[in-house]
């Protein structure tokens, strides 16, 4: 069963790769849309999903005064970040994240700029902002989800809900033989290959929480990995919200569940996987229907139930928040999607260590 479900995950992603012969690029085929691809082209009906995230994001954060201000926050600690270069060159090292391996920071200082050293800096920094005090974490009503995010407050569709920290920075390493000796490596060129990635901790925290790179990877009997709360921020970097870090209500985006996540790992049989495929009117009692048809329930209701998202704050990148996707009411759990894709690492964990015990 372990190996149908791993199968059936990879099988989604290769049905992705295919749309992408019809022209369709994956940078804007959206999960709904390509599960509900997937129903309609399957069983010939007609599922609508939910609004796309493209539209979603169109429509938030605009005219939210709350991301005003954390943007204007940012530019001022940029030009503060430049101007202390011109005073003391060595302020701009001493608040940018680091490795707690010092080979990887020596490595790091041949080729980093000082405009991607500034980029980390406020990637990594936790700003004073006690205006983003709209959610709490507390006890998950998901089964099995341990900790989620709860609104304090009615929250309107497009706010912002509270930033998604970059406690840790997950940071692509180039290889040093890319281009020739002494040549500076660029992050954000394509052409160069990363053969590694490094954990880079920000600052704020302190040094007995900086987990070393084993527990951050694979997690310990008590802590899941660290990774498993990483965002993609972009090709080079992905931030990480620290599990312990929970008591500043402007940074707590982590704790948000994916309200679907449980369809994930149960088999197509399951009571709730059986539940929620006749919700999108397919046929369970079909021999073609498997745990292919599982994962596209589980985008579909994922993105149904979802009331927020994470997103970079601007076209700069320099911070990720949490925005409310429709109206959220006070005490309601704020709810996220992770995709496919998260799942798959997750579950391939979980197998790797039944495997291991065993």
């Amino acid at each position: 069963q372990h190996h149908r479900v791993m199968m059936a995950l990879f099988a989604l992603a290769t049905h992705f790769l295919m749309l992408t012969s019809l022209k369709i690029s994956l940078m804007q085929l959206l999960l709904p849309q390509a599960a509900a691809f997937l129903i309609n082209h399957r069983y010939g009906c007609h599922y609508s999903p939910p609004r796309s995230l493209a539209a979603l994001r169109a429509t938030s954060t605009l005219d939210d005064p709350n991301i005003q201000h954390i943007n204007q926050l940012l530019m001022d600690k940029k030009q503060e970040l430049l101007d202390g270069l011109l005073d003391d060159p060595s302020k701009l090292n001493e608040q940018s994240p680091l490795s707690i391996v010092a080979a990887d920071n020596e490595l790091r200082d041949t080729f980093l700029t000082t405009e991607q050293r500034v980029y980390e800096t406020l990637l990594s920094s936790r700003l004073d902002l006690p205006f983003l005090n709209r959610a709490i974490v507390g006890p998950s009503e998901i089964e099995g989800a341990g900790r989620g995010l709860f609104a304090t407050e009615d929250i309107k569709e497009g706010d912002v809900i509270t930033c998604y920290p970059g406690d840790a920075l997950l940071c692509e390493l180039p290889s040093t033989d890319e281009g020739g000796e002494g040549d500076p490596f660029d992050l954000e060129d394509d052409e160069n290959e990363a053969v590694d990635e490094v954990v880079l901790w920000g600052r704020h925290v302190p040094k007995g929480d900086r987990w070393d790179d084993d527990t951050v990877f694979d997690g310990s009997k008590s802590s899941p990995p660290l990774t498993s709360y990483a965002v993609t921020m972009s090709d080079v970097y992905s931030v990480m919200g620290h599990p312990s870090l929970d008591d500043n209500p402007a940074y707590i985006g982590h704790f948000a569940n994916d309200g679907a996540g449980h369809l994930a790992y149960e088999m197509p049989d399951s009571p709730r996987n059986i539940e929620a495929s006749l919700e999108l009117g397919l046929d369970t009692e079909s021999s073609e229907f498997g745990v292919e048809d599982n994962i596209a329930a589980y985008v579909l209701k994922s993105f149904d139930v979802a009331n927020a998202m994470h997103q970079p704050v601007d076209d700069d990148e320099f911070h990720m928040v949490t925005v409310a996707i429709r109206d959220i009411k006070k005490g309601e759990e704020i709810l996220v999607t992770y995709g496919p894709d998260y799942w798959i690492s997750d579950y391939a964990g979980h197998i790797a260590d039944a495997e291991d015990d065993s």
